[in-house]
């Protein structure tokens, strides 16, 4: 299978939004079991330096939690897991210099979009999600506040599968024009992140969204609909559904139809 015939197939995925012309897509993946397994897919931003959003599920395949990084001996990569994107040039990417930015308040780590928790199914699919191209200059408070206590939410429900089937799943920073700021060094700082869910559970959706505001401290999680977050983003969410299940499921979102999203939102901060 040539190339492009191969990422056109990735593409027709039910996770992966609408493609932009301008960006560079791709697909990474891994072997399980000698089968082809997604790990996740990505729309990088070159001239941001910046991927616009990654997208990936949980289902059968993948939700399993088969490698611990608590036993991973990191010396093989130098001791630094953090390491360039294979698919990509170098300065496609941000280098770390102009992550770990230094200066007062406008210091930031390297904020993981798929969370390297998300992907411990093999050690080559945690390993890709270490790939800088997958990585954003987060504050620290936000990436261990209420952006990690989101992940932690949603990695509960995507390895639950008495709540769902497959959980499809979108991540990403904000980088259109009046959504995201530089700073000395760094390019591209999301002034937002986001995360767009799609449960399929019993030939039945759900969907809902999480938008928040990229602060260094407290960070109130703002739940939302698909179309709101579409409107925000500028993103089209699961184009790959059929119009008419899309367009029900991304109207309204029911916090009763998430377990423990109610408690989330009133500690998210």
């Amino acid at each position: 299978m040539n190339a492009n015939t191969d990422m056109n197939r990735h593409a027709q995925r039910i996770e992966v939004p609408a493609l932009d012309k301008s960006e560079l897509f791709i697909a990474h993946t891994t072997t399980v079991k000698g089968k082809e397994n997604v790990t996740y897919s990505i729309s990088h931003n070159p001239l941001r330096k910046h991927s616009k959003w990654v997208a990936f599920t949980f289902d059968p395949s993948n939700r399993s939690i088969s490698w611990k990084r608590d036993n991973w001996d990191n010396t093989e990569w130098g001791g630094d897991p953090f390491q360039p994107d294979p698919e990509m040039p170098d300065d496609y990417v941000m280098t770390d210099r102009e992550i770990w930015n230094s200066g007062g308040n406008e210091r930031f780590v390297r904020g993981h979009l798929v969370a390297s928790y998300d992907r411990v199914y093999s050690k080559n699919a945690n390993e890709q999600t270490f790939y800088y191209s997958n990585i954003s200059p987060m504050y620290s408070r936000f990436n261990t506040g209420a952006w990690n206590k989101c992940e932690g939410l949603v990695q509960g429900w995507g390895r639950n599968s008495d709540f769902c089937d497959t959980l499809y799943i979108v991540k990403g920073g904000t980088i259109m024009e009046d959504k995201y700021r530089t700073v000395e060094y760094c390019p591209t700082v999301p002034k937002y992140y986001f995360m767009a869910l799609l449960c399929l559970e019993k030939n039945s959706y759900k969907a809902i969204g999480f938008l928040f505001k990229h602060v260094n401290g407290p960070s109130r999680t703002e739940v939302c609909s698909i179309d709101y977050l579409e409107s925000f983003t500028g993103i089209d969410f699961f184009c790959n559904v059929p119009d008419a299940i899309e367009e029900a499921f991304e109207k309204n979102y029911h916090t009763e139809h998430w377990a423990g999203l109610t408690d989330f939102v009133k500690t998210a901060e």
